[in-house]
């Protein structure tokens, strides 16, 4: 999903051509993160949790089959539905069932057939009592019949609005992540795809349903409204259901493949019909790309389409984006948007997080896959400048969302764009081939495909492909927090051949794995190697037959990083690790030149505990304490501050000892 005023984040203001690729302005960057801000907080206001946790008791079954029947009327902002649900239990014996649904909503009645059931909804789930508990493999059907006004709800998935100058109706639902229960009753755990889902949705008689799957039949009623059927054999997850009702008029396109001819069906507000045509005229191409890359469009017997709705995002319901209305300018300025919801349709709805703590499977790969798409129209430098457009300065936690029920951090720019750096990086380890064929693997596999992933299920496609244990890789870019910073410093010697050395410091207490690129030029020179960099404190030689005269480190910006280059005459004296510390600390220390050390260690009395004076050559040294007075007992735990005294400079750092 994609939002200027939704819950998910990242909004980029490319400014670009059809077939141009994107150009990026600061000031658009700048717009772009004012309205994600904006988004987050909006966020924050409309997910109010008082729970959402998968219970016990629904672990026990599945759902299969939901029937939604629906009537809408806007004039009253209320709703009268009926949920039909098929399952199978799991573990049984059960003996009552436990639905989502919002306590702001009003449950009138639950059948088993025609046979009414025992019901309880004091909270935001329904307790169903069994007329008879169920065994493992047994099967079950119930409807729930219900009414209220879903806007009620806590979690802003469900809204009644206008728009044009008639202020027509405009009723939407975008139910991520847990507003589901807002609107209807269901198990509301992504991880619980339906075999299908129809909705039977009934509205005055100057309005059209847009929904996700094939419209079956559209009906009318003796009260002259009218009855829009949807039906999608898919397996499809609760927070994909879609919803979209307005006066809208119809348009369509068509993807051809091999062997299909699918429709590419669009819903727009009146006033929007042609520029929803300039703009929208892009996504067949976009299928093309896609379908390329990642293999065939993952719904190909029902539909793709996009359906206008009152708000300033997007949002990738499983065969129907919902798409801002602000967005249609007839321009392509949003373009990366659409590409972003298409490619949703594979990583997000094919493929869905089992766990909404491995997000970023559908964000991280969303947002990558716009960096490909303007690859395709631009090229490697397309490619490299939208990377660097989704290059934040600090991103706050890590792609793996421990906390669920904190929706800033699910819909963080961490899960977005550093989610996206992540495969940028993986590309760049594992090479162009094997990456794209991970990719197509992932998204193809038996086992994964109308299913669900964790990130451990695309790491095994990249290990098995690779020939390669990336435990590494996943474990810093994915479950850590932060990224590595670099300071480097490099000269040359000799007269043909040339020796230049590197020297790489890692200002972190538990160094990063990369390979890092390292390209040396001259007026006749231009020659690139690949180190592997995992020591807080390493160096290199390269050998060259020409002398270079500049040293590019990581020309190509392939690792999410910061960067700090030495001059010739810096010193460099870094904090102590590991701190707090039990056996031993170390400060490491970056010296121009040959230089006189004075190394003093004083408790917080200022009682001189430890010195050591050496002279030391230049580059980079270990200065280490063990924690020991100048006995060389063993002192006691507590603070202590470390003195560095070199040339004219001094350098204090504190040191914590625990026993």
């Amino acid at each position: 999903m994609k939002s200027m005023g939704k819950m998910k984040l990242i909004l980029f203001f490319i400014i670009s051509g059809l077939h141009v690729s994107a150009v990026l302005s600061q000031d658009s960057v700048s717009e772009k993160r004012v309205i994600r801000t904006f988004e987050k907080q909006r966020l924050i206001q409309h997910s109010a949790l008082p729970y959402k946790f998968v219970t016990p008791n629904q672990l026990l079954f599945d759902i299969s089959y939901y029937r939604i029947q629906m009537e809408l009327e806007p004039s009253v902002k209320q709703i009268k539905g009926a949920v039909t649900f098929n399952g199978q239990v799991i573990e049984g014996p059960l003996n009552y069932l436990e639905i989502d649904l919002g306590r702001h909503m009003t449950v009138d009645r639950i059948l088993q057939g025609t046979d009414p059931v025992i019901f309880s909804h004091l909270t935001d789930l329904i307790r169903i009592e069994l007329p008879e508990a169920l065994a493992t493999n047994s099967s079950f059907s119930l409807t729930i019949y219900y009414h209220g006004n879903p806007e009620l709800g806590p979690y802003g998935a469900f809204n009644w609005d206008t728009h044009g100058l008639a202020n027509a109706p405009v009723i939407w639902a975008l139910s991520e992540p847990y507003g589901s229960p807002s609107w209807w009753p269901c198990k509301d755990d992504p991880s619980d795809k339906a075999d299908s889902v129809r909705l039977e949705i009934t509205v005055p008689g100057n309005l059209v349903v847009a929904s996700n799957g094939i419209l079956s039949d559209v009906t009318s009623d003796t009260d002259g409204k009218n009855i829009f059927s949807w039906i999608t054999r898919y397996p499809i997850s609760t927070y994909l259901v879609s919803l979209a009702v307005s006066d809208y008029v119809q348009f369509e396109d068509f993807y051809e493949s091999a062997d299909h001819r699918m429709p590419l069906t669009y819903f727009v507000y009146p006033e929007l019909y042609q520029n929803a045509l300039e703009d929208f005229a892009v996504t067949k191409e976009m299928m093309v790309f896609f379908s390329s890359v990642f293999g065939e469009y993952p719904f190909i017997n029902e539909k793709y389409g996009m359906a206008v709705f009152h708000w300033g995002g997007a949002m990738e319901h499983q065969t129907l984006t919902s798409y801002g209305a602000g967005l249609v300018r007839g321009d392509h300025r949003y373009d990366y948007i659409n590409a972003h919801e298409l490619a949703h349709q594979w990583f997000g709805d094919l493929i869905t997080m089992r766990f909404w703590s491995h997000i970023w499977l559908n964000e991280g790969f969303a947002s990558y896959a716009e960096a490909l798409w303007f690859e395709n129209l631009g090229g490697t430098a397309a490619y490299h400048n939208y990377m660097r457009m989704q290059y934040r300065s600090y991103f706050p936690g890590s792609l793996f969302i421990d906390d669920t029920t904190n929706i800033s951090a699910l819909f963080s720019s961490t899960v977005y764009d550093k989610g996206s750096w992540v495969l940028h990086m993986l590309r760049g380890v594992l090479g162009d081939q094997v990456f794209f064929d991970c990719l197509r693997t992932y998204a193809e596999s038996p086992d994964l495909s109308y299913g669900n992933a964790t990130t451990e299920d695309f790491q095994a496609i990249c290990e098995q492909l690779s020939g390669t244990d990336l435990t590494w890789f996943f474990d810093q870019w994915v479950y850590r927090e932060g990224r590595p910073s670099y300071s480097w410093s490099w000269y040359t010697t000799g007269e043909g051949p040339y020796l230049t050395k590197l020297s790489i410091l890692q200002n972190t207490n538990t160094p990063y794995t990369m390979p890092i690129q390292v390209n040396l030029q001259s007026p006749e020179l231009n020659k690139t190697f690949t180190v592997w960099n995992s020591q807080r404190l390493q160096n290199y030689t390269f050998d060259t037959d020409i002398e270079p005269t500049a040293l590019y480190f990581d020309p190509d910006n392939w690792i999410l990083k910061y960067t700090e280059v030495i001059s010739g005459d810096q010193i460099i004296a870094t904090q102590n690790y590991p701190n707090p510390f039990n056996a031993e600390t170390q400060i490491d220390l970056y010296l121009p030149q040959s230089s006189d050390l004075d190394y003093t260690i004083f408790n917080t009395l200022g009682q001189l505990v430890y010195r050591s004076q050496i002279e030391l050559g230049s580059g980079y040294h270990a200065i280490k304490w063990d924690g020991t007075n100048l006995k060389m007992a063993p002192v006691a735990s507590g603070i202590y501050f470390a003195r560095l005294r070199v040339s004219d400079q001094v350098f204090t750092r504190k040191l914590v000892l625990i026993r």
